[in-house]
């Protein structure tokens, strides 16, 4: 408090010892503040998504860094709203980057009224965009750069149109792990990948060719892939014992190799051959096939691409694969179809990751794939096609199953040029199989809700759309991080999933629930029609909640009691170097198989009973909405790319009011209109008496000492 005696003093002094000076300090003391504010960065995130907080995987990630990341932003100042604060976040998110503990990040931002700070932006391929802007009450068009451009090592990405700081960390995480991972896809890791190659002893006596050399070839593909790695990698060379041949097969699904009694006294036994990589709790294999020739004896294929298979490996063993396997052949819906195909679903993920064409009628999975999409098959899977993805899974695979209980089959010719209507038939391809092994069926049936899209035309009014329905939030498990943080998700055309048998198989697995519908949904099997105006709800005694997306994780068992004949048989090699299968007159003397009776590693599971949500019918371009978050983020999840998640899905579009009953909403607007202001006028009844009250106590002691 300041001392108010200052009759001994004169001028300044007395002025700012003065009550006078007050407002004055006041002021200079806000600015200060605001200054130092500027500079100084501070900040309380409250919000329930941390919002404006920096992720732990963007953290991790600027942690990673083993090169100089550069940050070159060109923006221009002083634009109009909104553009205006999609920069000051900017800077606020590379404040937080830069103080994220890695030296070797670093940021500038260039004047965008220089010519040679423009000129710097072109080089990079940043374009000028225009801008409306109001300016003395008349509307006119600004140019506006709104880019950055990242350099890490050898390479360069760019970020141009940043109109909005929706999903802007996003990008710029996902940007850095791409350019890291093209560096050094281990960068990051606490610790090594340890490479085991495991070669049972006793095999040598088989003639194996190339068995001799594998060693040293392993040695030299393992060399290469090393020096990318920056030394990450340690290998060792393992000759397992009898007694630890089942455990090795059992715990990596390594190619168990059986031998029957010899003629020449060798006794029967078994024994591996294959390559594991570990790290941490997680292992993937390189597999080394063995197969027969034509000519006699036996040789190891697969040496040819090694060194890639190798490389693969480690990305899926780490997260950064960045390839995802895609089923085609079986009528699935086609990435090239913008239409009624997935090209936008495809387009949508193409930041991170690239859907690789698969088809397990001809080719086993890659080594690499850590997942797989199975997007609406309409024709049947032959047994070899079934168990190569049984063992995906139990491999520790992931797979994102689009499967429709019903096929809707559009007119053709002169039924759909007179109006004909779609039939609508069930589908089996064979892969409800497998779903039923792992407790999950998908009915033959549409799920229609009365919570739904309401289509509004002019002239008819609002038409309920009861086939796509509308999932707010109450709709989707919150638990869960493929659908936490969304409402509004729409289910086009969806069958429902029933989970009682993987409920009561769970064990060692985690069965949950993403989606739901509402309790007003219904089942529609026997004459379907989709035609609005045709479809009335059912008694509400017919209605129930039905699931329409449901998640599971942990160990499985195969659907097969074995490999199908042809698949796991001996093998030979035809003069092309082909494998063919042997017959059995001439079967080896010994005899590989890969089947794996059960899960080797933890996998996961997604089931949607539709694969129209990803077509463009339901998919927004630049991929914002709820329906293609909720895609993305299963994607990201089957992945092991979690915190990829929280980052999406920040922002308030996303937080929309709970869904009530009509009395709640009438009693809520009964508290707001009427009770909250008659609380604050009692409140301001009772301090005012208390002040009334305090001041006539006070008046009274001062009659009391005057007396």
């Amino acid at each position: 408090m300041k001392n108010r005696d200052d009759t001994k003093r004169s001028g300044f002094l007395a002025w700012i010892s003065g009550p006078k000076s007050d407002i004055a300090l006041f002021a200079i003391f806000l600015l200060l503040l605001n200054i130092v504010g500027a500079r100084a960065f501070l900040r309380l995130d409250l919000t329930a998504q941390r919002e404006y907080s920096l992720s732990a995987s963007s953290r991790q990630t600027i942690r990673s860094l083993e090169e100089p990341l550069s940050v070159k932003v060109f923006f221009t100042k002083n634009l109009p709203s909104p553009y205006n604060s999609v920069e000051r976040y900017l800077r606020d998110l590379l404040v937080e980057y830069a103080g994220a503990g890695s030296k070797k990040f670093s940021y500038e931002f260039f004047d965008m009224d220089k010519p040679e700070s423009q000129q710097m932006a072109g080089a990079y391929g940043l374009s000028q965009a225009q801008i409306q802007e109001v300016k003395d009450n008349e509307v006119g068009l600004k140019g506006a750069y709104m880019g950055l451009a990242l350099t890490y090592a050898d390479g360069v990405e760019v970020l141009d149109g940043l109109t909005t700081s929706e999903g802007l960390e996003y990008r710029l995480t996902t940007t850095i792990q791409k350019m890291v991972s093209t560096v050094n896809a281990l960068s990051g890791l606490n610790g090594k990948v340890k490479l085991t190659l495991f070669v049972s002893p006793e095999l040598s006596g088989f003639g194996i060719k190339g068995l001799d050399t594998l060693k040293k070839t392993v040695q030299t593909a393992y060399d290469s892939v090393n020096k990318k790695s920056q030394g990450r990698v340690e290998f060792e060379y393992a000759e397992p014992t009898q007694a630890e041949v089942s455990s090795l097969s059992k715990k990596y699904g390594l190619q168990l190799i059986n031998w029957s009694a010899g003629t020449d006294g060798t006794g029967a036994g078994s024994g591996v051959l294959g390559i594991a990589l570990d790290y941490g709790d997680r292992s993937r294999v390189v597999p080394l096939a063995l197969a027969r020739s034509l000519f006699g004896g036996y040789g190891i294929t697969g040496l040819d691409t090694l060194e890639q298979d190798i490389q693969g490996g480690l990305e899926a063993l780490v997260s950064r694969s960045t390839s995802i396997g895609y089923l085609t052949g079986e009528g699935e819906k086609s990435l090239d179809d913008a239409q009624t195909g997935a090209a936008r679903f495809a387009s949508l993920v193409s930041g991170i990751y690239e859907f690789k064409a698969v088809d397990v009628e001809k080719q086993d999975l890659p080594t690499g794939l850590t997942s797989l999409v199975i997007n609406g098959p309409r024709s049947s899977f032959s047994d070899a096609a079934l168990y190569r993805i049984d063992q995906f899974i139990m491999r520790g695979g992931n797979v994102l199953f689009l499967v429709d209980g019903i096929d809707e089959k559009m007119p053709e010719g002169q039924m759909a040029y007179y109006g004909g209507q779609p039939t609508y038939e069930p589908v089996s391809t064979g892969i409800e199989k497998l779903l039923s092994k792992y407790g999950v069926t998908v009915s033959s049936a549409y799920v229609l809700d009365k919570e739904c899209y309401v289509a509004k035309q002019q002239g008819t009014g609002e038409t309920p759309l009861y086939y796509v329905p509308m999932l707010s939030r109450e709709r989707l498990n919150k638990k869960e991080a493929v659908s936490r943080n969304l409402a509004g998700v729409f289910f086009l055309q969806s069958s429902p999933i029933d989970i009682s048998d993987a409920a009561a198989k769970a064990a060692g697995r985690r069965v949950s629930i993403l989606a739901t519908s509402s309790p007003e949904a219904w089942r529609e099997s026997d004459n379907i029609s989709l035609m609005p105006y045709a479809m009335s709800p059912p008694a509400a005694a017919s209605m129930k909640k039905e699931n329409l997306m449901v998640l599971l994780e942990g160990s499985f068992d195969s659907a097969f009691g074995g490999a199908p004949e042809g698949v796991d048989s001996p093998a030979q090699l035809d003069a092309s170097g082909n494998v063919v299968p042997a017959s059995d007159a001439s079967a080896p003397a010994i005899v590989a198989t890969k089947y794996i009776p059960s899960s080797v590693q933890s996998g996961k599971i997604i089931v949607a009973g539709t694969s129209a949500i990803t077509t463009q019918a339901v998919l927004d371009e630049n991929g914002t909405q709820p329906t293609a978050v909720l895609l993305r983020n299963a994607i990201d999840y089957l992945n092991g790319n979690t915190e990829l998640i929280a980052m999406r899905t920040k922002g308030n579009s996303l937080n929309t009011l709970y869904r009530t009953t009509p009395a709640v909403r009438a009693v809520a607007r009964v508290v707001d209109l009427y009770l909250l202001p008659v609380l604050v006028a009692l409140v301001g009844l009772f301090a005012w008496r208390r002040r009334v009250s305090r001041r006539r106590k006070i008046e009274a002691r001062y009659k009391e000492a005057a007396k």
